[in-house]
């Protein structure tokens, strides 16, 4: 394995995924000091691992005290106790999250550009979708909704392990304006406690909440989408099994990484303590001593629900069912407003991201 399989453009990544399932299923690359993990059981074994740790977030000096805080207390980012207590604070979010009607969002976003004509459904729903669902569900006005999804993707940044400088300008003032909106709401909606650190907690777990839907949201929708386009017709009964057939076959985030706090004992290897593994989430998907004819994309598939991807364990997602719903749901309102799904592009370029593979756009027309 070699930096090559993080260049979404140019590498057939699951002929590699398939390959190292055959020949190497537990990888050592001995000049990173990286375990690379591809099958199902071994990925399975690391997700539930009490000593495969989530690695410490790099949290820099010229980072404000806000972005310092949510660095500390996102539940994504914890270990030990004090990820028990950052997951329930998220939990206690997530649960005050009204329903909303995914169909009216998306139609008034489509409302503003002209879908038989072809438009980027990248920017105008995959971008917007995900976070504004959470927003509405929380109350949020209309304009600080707005100013969110704006500012998402620069937000996001917050999240990369080696910030520059120009990064941390950039993200100073829009992380403190961000922190302020998700505590006004986390106040007016009854969230919080009057106790600081559990008030932190709920608020930097909010605020995390917006961050971790936008990457991962936006993949699912444009993979979704293109599979709909793809492989749907009159008789697919139900949209779940497309969401998930879609997170196992063509996810959008294809690994993750631990490290060990302890030697790990694995498939007949150690990792040794402070040793850094890689796990390879789309390449567990592709095992086929868990699913039959791995290759084929197969909506009536009766495990796809067991894919990876979302991880196991104490860091699985909390926002899974949300994710799949919100997917099925606009799977649903597409097929019962429109004839036609037409993809007008037929070359792809991806963003180069080191987990996530990004279309980074997708032009398409609705009729």
């Amino acid at each position: 394995m070699n930096n090559t399989i993080l260049n979404w453009n140019e590498t057939d990544h699951r002929s590699i995924y398939l390959r190292q399932l055959k020949e190497s299923p537990l990888y050592y690359v001995p000049n990173l000091n990286l375990w690379v993990v591809y099958s199902y059981a071994y990925c399975k074994a690391i997700l539930q691992h009490e000593d495969a740790y989530i690695p410490e977030a790099v949290i820099n000096d010229t980072l404000s005290d806000k972005g310092k805080l949510l660095l500390y207390n996102m539940a994504r980012l914890g270990n030990g106790e004090h990820h028990d207590s950052a997951r329930a604070a998220a939990m206690t979010v997530f649960k005050k999250i009204k329903e909303a009607r995914t169909g009216l969002l998306l139609e008034e976003l489509l409302s503003n550009t002209s879908t038989g004509n072809g438009f980027d459904w990248v920017e105008t729903i995959a971008k917007q979708l995900p976070v504004r669902i959470i927003l509405k569900g929380l109350d949020f006005e209309n304009d600080d909704s707005n100013y969110i999804a704006e500012i998402l993707q620069p937000l996001v940044r917050i999240m990369l392990p080696n910030k520059s400088e120009q990064d941390i300008l950039m993200l100073n003032p829009v992380i403190d304006a961000v922190y302020h909106l998700a505590e006004k709401y986390a106040g007016s909606s009854g969230l919080l406690t009057g106790e600081s650190q559990t008030d932190e907690m709920i608020i930097c777990n909010l605020t995390g909440l917006f961050i971790q839907c936008y990457d991962a949201g936006r993949g699912l929708l444009c993979n979704t989408l293109l599979n709909m386009a793809k492989y749907a017709d009159d008789k697919t009964p139900d949209w779940k099994k497309l969401v998930d057939e879609t997170l196992r076959y063509e996810p959008p985030v294809h690994n993750t990484r631990r490290v060990a706090k302890n030697d790990i004992s694995i498939g007949g290897q150690t990792i040794k303590a402070g040793e850094t593994i890689l796990v390879m989430l789309a390449a567990a998907n592709l095992d086929d001593d868990v699913f039959s004819n791995p290759q084929q994309f197969d909506i009536k598939r009766g495990n796809n629900d067991q894919n990876l991807t979302f991880g196991l364990g104490g860091h699985n997602c909390l926002a899974k069912y949300f994710c799949i719903d919100m997917a099925a749901d606009v799977c649903r309102f597409l097929a019962e407003n429109y004839r036609q799904i037409n993809i007008l592009q037929k070359d792809f370029s991806y963003e180069q991201q080191l987990n996530v593979r990004l279309v980074k756009q997708l032009i398409i027309s609705l009729k």
